[in-house]
């Protein structure tokens, strides 16, 4: 009877045995789970027994912090078939037309990000692909936004609208060169802001050489043999000439200022001497004088209109002596041979018998002189 009732214990307890391992079993088959598991856009299949989120990132080592967005949330149940996200948190930098802003971001790509912070990006400058994506430690990006600005080059003036960070940036976007002698305001490191005016103010300098006259000089000389009022020219004066180099500076097109750079005289002027004069007239005589109206005329200055007060004075076109009779003329108040064989008392009666005769028509340019 003993022998029976231990055969039924051990029987017993093997049968439990048997119970608890079968349960057990059930139990680690039934807790096991598949998952979808992705983090940071990367998706993948997980064989886990974890219970809530939580344990299943503990289990693969995933650290989050309160930054990161975990969907659904770690303290949640996971249970089989369960899709998991994870989006860990990434610092964006940006700089705003050189103001710089941090902000905390769980977007993957950068326009995504830039729409989060609400970064305006309508027709700007981004130093960064649209597209790019974040890295978790973080990206820095640089925007410019658009800006009207007046560009006034040589005079010209037009609107335009720019992304340049610098007036510099600004003339290059433009294909807008300046010179060197060109004057641009304000200078090229200044930031590009709205409403900003550019001015490029177009100078040149270019060489012109230019053919000048130089003016003769005059020297009158006294002669003690001609008469007084006389005058005679024994050297004719000429004008030089010179090649002078200007430096002709332009402003915006203009002429606003020049610089003489060099001289070179090609043709020396030369210099007119005049004999002047001083010997007195000689009295008339009465016993030579034609008499009449003629004889209280001023004939010295007719002469000297006339001949320069030289009785031996000869004009190409047929005139000769002081009062610059034709050959024919003289004949015809009586006298012979030339006039500038006469001598000046006997020149001064065939003009007053002319005058007497004909009246002062026959000096239509220096006849007024005689009523001087």
């Amino acid at each position: 009877m003993a022998r029976q009732s231990r055969r039924l214990v051990y029987g017993l307890i093997l049968a439990a045995l048997f119970v608890a391992a079968v349960g057990g079993l059930a139990y680690y088959l039934l807790s096991e789970k598949t998952v979808s598991l992705t983090v940071d856009g990367v998706p993948e299949t997980v064989e886990t027994r974890a219970g809530t989120v939580g344990e299943l990132l503990a289990e693969l080592e995933l650290s989050t912090s309160t930054d990161d967005v975990v969907e659904p949330a770690v303290e949640g149940e996971l249970v089989d078939g369960a899709e998991v996200q994870v989006r860990f948190a990434r610092q964006l930098v940006t700089v705003i037309d050189g103001v710089e802003a941090t902000h905390t971001v769980t977007d993957r790509v950068l326009a995504a990000a830039l729409a989060t912070v609400q970064a305006p990006i309508e027709g700007a400058a981004i130093s960064q692909p649209m597209e790019v994506e974040l890295p978790r430690s973080g990206m820095t990006v640089e925007i410019i936004t658009p800006k009207v600005v007046t560009l006034d080059d040589g005079g010209q003036s037009e609107s335009v609208v720019s992304t340049a960070r610098t007036v510099a940036e600004l003339l290059e976007s433009e294909a807008v060169t300046v010179n060197a002698g060109d004057r641009l305001t304000p200078v090229a490191s200044t930031p590009v802001t709205d409403g900003l005016s550019v001015t490029i103010t177009r100078i040149r300098v270019e060489e012109e050489v230019r053919v000048e006259a130089i003016t003769h000089d005059t020297v009158e000389q006294d002669d003690d043999t001609l008469l007084v009022g006389s005058r005679d020219v024994t050297t004719s004066g000429a004008d030089g000439e010179r090649k002078v180099t200007y430096a002709v500076t332009f402003t915006n097109g203009e002429v606003t200022s020049e610089e003489q750079v060099s001289v070179e005289v090609t043709r020396e002027p030369v210099t007119e001497v005049v004999k002047v004069g001083t010997k007195p007239a000689p009295p008339v005589d009465p016993g030579v004088s034609a008499g009449g109206e003629a004889a209280g005329l001023n004939w010295a200055a007719l002469a000297e209109c006339e001949s320069s007060g030289n009785p031996k004075a000869v004009n190409p076109a047929g005139y000769y002596g002081l009062y610059q009779f034709s050959l024919r003329t003289w004949a015809s108040v009586g006298g012979t041979g030339n006039p500038v064989d006469a001598s000046p008392a006997e020149q001064l009666k065939r003009a007053q018998i002319l005058y007497n005769k004909a009246g002062v028509g026959q000096w239509p340019h220096c006849g007024p002189n005689l009523y001087k």
